[in-house]
């Protein structure tokens, strides 16, 4: 998992000024918590937080039995994502998904399906409204696929589909998922939650009911037709 430090004023700061900084880190942390028992879930040999700006004891965030810590290295997502799957495609074999700590529908079935679709192609996308991704998986190296984008735009999913073809590698795409971002974001996910039967993670609901945002029973229809 690609995860920023949970800092106030550092995370989320788009959702501001709908949420001030404090609350937004706190939605921040708690969809980091539900994105962390996502992946416990998944089946993978060893999992791993990968932070941005975190500070030296940056032990002070206890991460889940079977997670080690690492830290994002480059000038940008694409460097960073590519040196990643670096380290975790070492061995002939190997199969990596990154993903991020922005999508609260991302639940464990979606990292299992990435995995296994992992065994016949190359890459796995997890694609987004917004044009980008939440999941990206590699059965093997492919750094062309970061280079060149145009990261936090419309265009990265294209982008990198377009790399993609260029490297010939196998694509599998995942159901589409949102991330939580913007303020219109965390107002048609809510209404989502309510109207389609699809609550927050457990952590994330429990902090939406806390602030007024979710009603006590989100996602339960009822009444007759």
């Amino acid at each position: 998992m690609f995860a920023k430090w949970p800092a106030p004023g550092r995370v989320k700061t788009r959702l501001s000024p709908a949420l001030p900084p404090a609350l937004a880190c706190d939605l921040y942390r708690a969809l980091l918590h539900d994105t962390l028992s996502a992946a416990a879930g998944a089946d993978a040999g060893e999992r791993f937080v990968y932070w941005a700006g975190a500070p030296a004891d940056r032990d002070a965030v206890a991460l889940p039995a079977g997670f080690a810590a690492r830290e994002q290295r480059g000038a940008d997502l694409g460097s960073r994502l590519g040196s990643a799957f670096d380290e975790l495609l070492a061995g002939p074999g190997d199969r990596a998904a990154i993903v991020g700590a922005d999508c609260p529908a991302l639940g464990a079935p979606e990292l299992r399906a990435a995995f296994a679709a992992l065994a016949a192609h190359d890459l796995v996308l997890g694609p987004t409204r917004d044009g980008g991704y939440y999941l990206v998986g590699l059965a093997r190296r492919a750094p062309a696929i970061f280079e060149g984008i145009e990261w936090s735009t419309a265009r990265v999913l294209g982008q990198t589909l377009e790399r993609a073809r260029a490297s010939a590698l196998r694509v599998h795409l995942l159901p589409q998922l949102d991330d939580l971002d913007t303020p219109e974001d965390l107002v048609r996910w809510l209404a989502e939650s309510v109207t389609r039967a699809a609550p927050a993670p457990s952590r994330t609901r429990r902090l939406l009911r806390s602030l007024g945002l979710l009603p006590d029973r989100a996602g339960v229809q009822t009444g007759a037709e």
